[in-house]
């Protein structure tokens, strides 16, 4: 059995999920679309997560060299599901650990942005707009290590949008001459579509 879409995301469809679920590489899913359960590969071997629409967790730390180019090299915070599967974004927590430097942005006024899919962002696909550079409550120019948390969601996306794809993180707009890391953590699910 292949991995749907070149993913690494498996999906059965025959009644005996076990007998047929193929041995997963680390982090990779199975998703058993007659039982609708959902397992994951580990270092421990394969390991059932539950029923689909089950919270996940997801998090991905950028280096410094990640967020100096992040407007122009998206990171992926989670991968494409699957085919007929959309993810389900909950919440979400950024962690800026300060380096010493901090950041700069143009006339202090850049948004970061998560979305469905490869940026650009616009109101189709965008899933979080957070202006990280605000006075008091921006995170990248930041001097002192600090976390933001918040609920995904910013509006209406349609379901062709979501369907099979990923969640990426960017910004429109250059950041310079920091040396800080960004932790991204997502809480969010797996659904069909």
């Amino acid at each position: 059995m292949a991995p749907v879409g070149g993913t690494g995301f498996f999906v059965s469809q025959t009644e005996d999920v076990l007998a047929n679920m193929p041995v997963l590489q680390v982090g990779q899913h199975y998703f058993a679309t007659d039982t609708k359960a959902l397992y994951v590969g580990t270092t421990s071997g394969n390991v059932f997560i539950g029923p689909q629409g089950v919270a996940l967790t997801s998090s991905v730390t950028l280096t410094s060299a990640q967020l100096l180019a992040i407007n122009t090299t998206p990171v992926q915070l989670v991968p494409a599901p699957g085919a007929g599967l959309y993810i389900w974004p909950v919440a979400y927590a950024m962690e800026y650990l300060f380096g010493g430097t901090a950041y700069s942005s143009p006339a202090h006024t850049n948004a970061c942005v998560i979305t469905y899919g490869n940026p650009p962002a616009t109101t189709a696909n965008e899933i979080v707009v957070y202006t990280w550079t605000a006075a008091t409550s921006g995170i990248i120019e930041a001097t002192t290590s600090c976390v933001f948390q918040g609920v995904c969601g910013e509006g209406l996306v349609t379901l062709s949008i979501a369907n099979n794809a990923p969640l990426m993180f960017s910004a429109p707009n250059a950041v310079t001459g920091g040396n800080g890391t960004l932790k991204i953590t997502l809480t969010y699910s797996i659904l069909s579509a």
